[in-house]
């Protein structure tokens, strides 16, 4: 707190506050978090489990969409790796027409997404994620069946 001089030589106190040093530290406070929360992201390391019995559920008009090691969507009952699709939005467009089509003939659309063991987690969350906004509810994943660990 700092004193004034008035007139007449008497001391009285100041009663305004500095707020540059404030300033200052809540700038440098700010660029410290910015620096630091992009290392914050890092998460824990699980190793899934795996199944010990699988159930197989049969299903009329199923919808298969199969995505390679290498990140590829192929059509449904694609014979070659050549027939994919180049971009995920014409697989949303793709699954709407299949399902307006379920619509009109009184059954439900189903999905079932065959990953390969070696296709990344993110490729295969995006195909699920088109199948989603496609609109179709019923997302199923094709495994195989393993020993449990």
């Amino acid at each position: 707190m700092g004193m004034a001089m008035g007139k007449g030589g008497k001391r009285r106190a100041m009663s305004e506050i500095n707020v540059t040093p404030l300033v200052d530290v809540m700038l440098v406070l700010l660029v410290i978090f910015m620096i630091t929360a992009p290392a914050m992201k890092e998460g824990f390391q699980v190793e899934l489990p795996r199944a010990s019995q699988t159930q197989s559920v049969m299903v009329q008009d199923v919808r298969l969409i199969t995505v390679t090691a290498d990140g590829k969507v192929l059509h449904h009952l694609a014979a070659s790796e050549d027939e994919n699709y180049e971009k995920l939005s014409l697989l949303v467009d793709d699954l709407k027409t299949y399902k307006e089509d379920c619509e009109r003939g009184g059954t439900t659309a189903t999905v079932v997404i065959n990953g390969a063991s070696k296709a990344s987690y993110e490729r295969i969350i995006q195909v699920w994620n088109a199948v989603r906004t496609a609109g179709i509810p019923n997302v199923a994943f094709q495994v195989e069946p393993g020993a449990a660990e």
